[in-house]
């Protein structure tokens, strides 16, 4: 098994955009990769340890419990999507472990290093299957790689935060991208993305880069073997250099050329989508409504470089993305 924790960071800052992410699992002495997910068809649960850490949180029109339950109906009522998650039992846990527990909590008493600072604003760790043959989940099934068998949340207990109208920072912009990594997306570079890095005042509805994301995950047909399989439009291809070999990397994202609104999604906010090169320069862009399109290659060597994607690098055998090529759109 391995665990992996994602940081959430304050910054304003206005940024280009790149795509959605998913976070990937290395097989144990192998060289096969595995998306993390939960098992299609599963209703994963999340269990809130509700006490607070004392009036670093204010509370408005709804309580933290009311606002972490409406964070995680984003994402379950996403549209294109066949994802279900409930609460469970409320619990006690105030630190990240495997135990079967998927622990939301408002401060961390031990593994989270968070220590007097107050930038990074939550932590998400994730423990994932890596293929291993005593791996079993948390119902003795043997999973598959890159299986989700435990996600953890915990708040800065040093950082200020509301619930609405208050001082702080938005308890719900933060729940929400947390819970993005808790179902398997890495970072996205896409500046009004949930799943942005950098966290703004207020951001609490998805873009069109997060759906399509999720519906990659977990979609209506339950068909998640191809990664190339999508109920929406598909754009794939390589990025390969004029001399010759495959970008490794680089970040090809689909952004519409028109006002149209896809009537289905329309909740939801309006972005590129995009996905990340494989080994051999390949990519598959999903998740794509009607629409006419640009699409872009550009290096991730800025705002968005490779620290900010994770293990991305290291479960495809390599020390870092590739960044010495320019832009290219057609």
């Amino acid at each position: 098994m391995k665990r992996r924790l994602l940081l959430l960071i304050l910054i304003a800052i206005a940024l280009p955009a790149f795509s959605h992410l998913p976070q990937f699992t290395r097989q144990t002495g192998g060289s096969s990769v595995g998306r993390d997910r939960w098992p299609s068809g599963s209703t994963p649960t999340w269990n809130l340890n509700p006490s607070l850490t004392g009036t670093n949180i204010s509370v408005g029109a709804s309580t933290p419990a009311e606002v972490v339950t409406t964070s995680f109906a984003t994402w379950s009522n996403a549209p294109g999507s066949a994802l279900t998650i409930l609460r469970g039992g409320d619990t006690t846990e105030t630190a990240p472990a495997y135990d079967c527990v998927n622990t939301i909590a408002f401060k961390c008493t031990s593994g989270c290093d968070f220590g007097t600072d107050d930038s990074t604003l939550a932590i998400t760790f994730t423990t994932t299957s890596d293929g291993a043959s005593s791996d079993r989940d948390c119902d003795n099934n043997v999973p598959f790689l890159g299986q989700i068998l435990d996600s953890d949340i915990l708040f800065n207990q040093n950082v200020s935060y509301t619930t609405g109208g208050g001082s702080g920072q938005d308890l719900q912009t933060i729940a929400t991208h947390e819970i993005g990594h808790f179902l398997g997306l890495d970072h996205s570079a896409i500046v009004k993305s949930m799943m942005f890095p950098f966290a703004p005042d207020r951001l609490v509805t998805l873009s069109y880069d997060d759906a399509a994301g999720i519906d990659a995950l977990y979609p209506v047909s339950g068909n998640v073997s191809d990664e190339c399989v999508s109920s929406m439009g598909v754009i794939s291809g390589n990025v390969t250099f004029a001399s010759s070999g495959g970008v490794f990397g680089a970040h090809v994202f689909a952004g519409s050329t028109t006002d149209a609104v896809y009537a289905p999604w329309a909740s939801l906010r309006k972005s590129p989508i995009g996905a990340v090169t494989r080994s051999d320069g390949s990519y598959c862009i999903t998740g794509l409504p009607p629409d006419t399109y640009l699409v872009t290659a550009e290096p991730l060597d800025g705002p968005m470089t490779n620290d900010e994607i994770g293990n991305y690098a290291d479960n495809f055998g390599r020390t870092s993305v590739q960044t010495n090529f320019l832009t290219r759109w057609h």
